[in-house]
């Protein structure tokens, strides 16, 4: 039997399901770990760990295995995707506006445009476990942690049975219920209340990410959204709205979804093209949705007949 449980936690809804037999009672326990997590990983907490290693950037400091395990992911997200990806963007949030959960978000002025810093300048003391950010640097792990978090929540509850575990979008899943191929994605088409399609997946990981959502208007009048460019420190300029990534890993998905946003439709599938085990599918500003070959054959071959 599939039970199921859903809550708010990182900012957005997280639904959980686990195809076991005691599935009630080993959920009930997920909201106070993910309440655990944001402890450690939130921006919008102050007295965070994170934001307790912010404070302190230019010194070395001793922190948690959760939030050096994240810091080192997001290093590794920034290699592969050459920067693109950028853990220290957090200082181009806050200028362009974003200094507090989306909810709580006002019109009210933005400072001037901070590129951000070299994320090569994140230096990690695997020995003792200790961080150095660079002096005047900030972290924010929004565009990794759901996905590590995501993985890292449905490895423990494979031990059990399968399981599906979605964060805001980012998807991770481990086996297939019973009697089918495995866990059943929907993919949502930005443009209308309809689905594009629908997946099957098992031991992988789906993510969207876009601008079409986490919009905000600046004091300027001018719209804004959270998916900055590190280069300029302004939210990108692209021929998307959303970026649909299918691979082994939940943060590299991530990171890849906002490499290709980045990049924008042509140039965004083909570097997408040449990353290992990755498909994508996109669905550019003007209503055209444009797939890899190995995302339409996900479309064609995964839904049981």
């Amino acid at each position: 039997m599939i039970y199921a449980i859903t809550f708010r936690a990182m900012g957005c809804r997280v639904e959980i399901k686990l195809d076991a037999p005691d599935g009630d009672a080993i959920l009930a326990g997920m909201p106070a770990k993910f309440d655990a997590l944001e402890d450690c990983l939130s921006r919008f907490r102050p007295d965070s760990e994170l934001m307790r290693l912010n404070a302190q950037a230019g010194a070395w400091v001793a922190v948690s295995d959760v939030l050096f395990n994240n810091i080192h992911a997001a290093k590794h997200m920034a290699r592969l995707t050459d920067g693109l990806f950028n853990p220290l963007v957090l200082p181009a949030l806050v200028a362009n506006g974003y200094d507090r959960s989306f909810e709580s978000l006002r019109p009210h002025s933005e400072a001037p445009a901070r590129p951000a810093l070299d994320w090569r300048t994140i230096e990690l003391d695997f020995a003792s476990q200790q961080v150095r950010l660079p002096a005047g640097g900030a972290i924010d792990l929004g565009g990794s942690a759901k996905g590590w978090s995501a993985q890292r929540i449905a490895a423990e509850l494979a031990a059990y049975n399968p399981c599906l575990v979605n964060i805001g979008g980012d998807v991770a899943v481990r086996g297939a219920p019973e009697g089918l191929p495995g866990w059943q994605i929907d993919i949502a088409d930005p443009t209308s209340s309809d689905n594009l399609g629908a997946v099957w997946l098992h031991d992988a990981a789906i993510v969207t990410s876009g601008v079409d959502y986490r919009r905000w208007t600046g004091a300027d009048g001018q719209t804004r959204h959270h998916i900055i460019n590190p280069v300029t420190g302004m939210p990108a300029e692209t021929d998307l709205l959303t970026a649909t990534i299918i691979h082994p890993d939940a943060a590299t998905a991530e990171a890849y979804a906002k490499a290709v946003l980045l990049k924008g439709s042509e140039t965004g599938l083909a570097w997408l093209d040449e990353r290992w085990h990755a498909a994508g599918l996109i669905v550019r500003q003007d209503g055209a949705v444009v797939a890899t070959t190995d995302f339409v054959n996900y479309l064609r071959e995964g839904i049981p007949q």
